[in-house]
């Protein structure tokens, strides 16, 4: 049986990384872009923008 060389590895772990962190970036609610309809948040958990404070 032939061995996984350990760059296979590594270009396997990079890959999936970005095609996770792509996944999560293109599910993640949108941000909204005005303040006119309250606070807008500048983080997907609702951190307040440092210019509302």
């Amino acid at each position: 049986m032939e061995r996984i060389s350990s760059r296979k590895v590594l270009f396997a772990t990079i890959g999936l990384a970005l095609v996770l962190v792509l996944a999560d970036h293109l599910m993640s609610p949108p941000l909204k872009a005005s303040s006119m309809d309250g606070p807008a948040a500048c983080a997907p958990c609702g951190a307040p923008c440092p210019s509302t404070r």
